[in-house]
């Protein structure tokens, strides 16, 4: 048997393929909706529902713990706008410059029922992307926490799993950022009509990846990043794996290395969609595993580790719709994944934040049958 191990350890072993006490039981987050259904339904109020950053002790969660800085936005922001208004739909602009609307009925904590339709993007060519540009070249400090002294201090005497930015916030990719900047459908158009505007924006985002975290990851030993992309959709992902291995391999092999040779134990990509074409390519770049693992768009954990065996570890893989549709079916779901578990390289959580349609009721049953499967 295995000696009891501290939090950072075990998480580290059980996506290392390496023996551990147990594995760690952990969940993403749940929609502020489904917050407000369970505290009607008896859940505490001071119960953490930003599961994966630092746990809940009601729940018998795990959790992790992060070192955040703004590595995303542009400093200054593009300034937000309102710009038209009613009873259901706001128009504005946000601190990218994006033009979008949003459908207010059912808003809670600030977190709406549906995604905001985004309307306009604020890089369309070579100078729009030069004046955003602007906005990613001040000094890294403005980026960091006024208390980063504490920050480092705090980080240092925790004993949970620690990672650079924070993953439930949106954290540093490469397609992220282009999505950001310029929209789906425009880069999508982009990647064929001017690959030479791709490219230097991928080349600038590189640079700014590793000057803004170099201070960071001198300073703090990381567990883990979570490259954020979400870069697929439900029938595979938005860039071909041609298109991947010509224009993005070649900035993941440079920020994977970087990260290696700072200590980072675990490279990990965030996409929810099917991903599955370019996970070779992942690999190939030195990423050791992926979530959510998203089981409505045909992602099973199951059979990425029948193809990819240790070479994949995975975060993820529960079908949140099984945990609405009663225990029949949420037995069904966990107990499924009972050999991957077995196996190691894999740490089984809902394929993303909980919907409202699950009931505390429901989603306290489906912690119960996975701590049996997890030895707990």
């Amino acid at each position: 048997m295995t000696a009891a191990m501290t939090p950072r350890e075990r998480f580290v072993a059980a996506l290392t393929f390496a023996p551990v006490d147990r594995v760690p039981c952990m969940e993403i987050c749940v929609w502020q909706q489904t917050r407000d259904r369970w505290l009607a339904e008896g859940l505490p109020p001071a119960a953490n529902t930003a599961f994966m950053h630092r746990g809940d002790r009601h729940l018998g969660l795990d959790g992790y713990e992060t070192v955040a800085f703004d590595a995303v936005s542009p400093v200054p922001p593009v300034p937000a706008t309102i710009l038209a208004e009613d009873e259901e739909t706001v128009l504005f602009t946000d601190g990218f410059g994006r033009t979008r609307r949003a459908y207010k009925p059912g808003t809670a904590g600030g977190m709406r029922l549906s995604m905001d339709s985004y309307i306009d993007f604020a890089v369309k060519d070579e100078d729009s992307w030069r004046q955003m540009r602007a906005r990613y070249q001040g000094p890294v400090s403005e980026r960091y926490p006024a208390d980063w002294a504490t920050v480092q201090q705090q980080a240092r005497q925790t004993d949970l799993p620690l990672t650079l930015l924070n993953p439930l916030a949106g954290t540093f990719g490469y397609y992220s950022m282009l999505r950001n900047w310029m929209g789906t459908e425009a880069l999508s158009y982009l990647l064929y009509d001017n690959p030479a505007l791709v490219e230097a924006c991928l080349e600038f985002l590189s640079d700014f990846a590793v000057r803004v975290m170099t201070p960071a990851v001198e300073s703090l030993a990381f567990d883990f990043y979570y490259i954020h992309e979400d870069m697929s959709y439900k029938n595979g992902p938005l860039v071909s794996p041609a298109m991947f291995r010509r224009l993005f391999l070649p900035h993941y092999r440079r920020f994977v290395a970087f990260l290696r040779r700072h200590g980072v134990r675990i490279v990990l990509v965030d996409t929810d969609g099917n991903c599955e074409a370019l996970l070779p390519l992942f690999i190939e770049a030195g990423v050791d595993g992926f979530g959510p693992v998203e089981r409505a768009a045909g992602m099973d954990p199951l059979a990425v580790r029948r193809c990819f065996g240790r070479d994949v570890c995975m975060v993820g893989g529960v079908d949140k719709r099984a945990l609405a549709r009663g225990q029949a079916e949420i037995d069904a779901e966990v107990t499924r994944l009972a050999p991957l578990i077995e196996d190691g390289g894999f740490i089984p959580t809902v394929d993303h934040a909980v919907p409202p349609d699950v009931s505390l009721a429901n989603f306290e049953y489906y912690l119960a049958v996975k701590r049996r499967l997890l030895g707990q």
